[in-house]
């Protein structure tokens, strides 16, 4: 699976888990969407691109 990919099912993942209606879908969604992040980062590193550092802005 490529990058595009990879963060394409993340996103979708993050987003269910946002819209579930019960604690089991939330659970299921959180896990997928921690197993994308860990693909995701593991694709980074093996690319030789360091891990990304999120911008923490002033009031948020």
């Amino acid at each position: 699976m490529d990058l595009n990919e990879l963060l394409s099912n993340h996103q979708r993942a993050v987003m269910n888990q946002r819209a579930s209606n019960t604690r089991a879908d939330r659970e299921t969604y959180f896990d997928l969407v921690e197993y994308y992040a860990k693909r995701i980062r593991d694709h980074r590193r093996s690319s030789g691109v360091g891990d990304h550092r999120w911008a923490i802005r002033a009031g948020h």
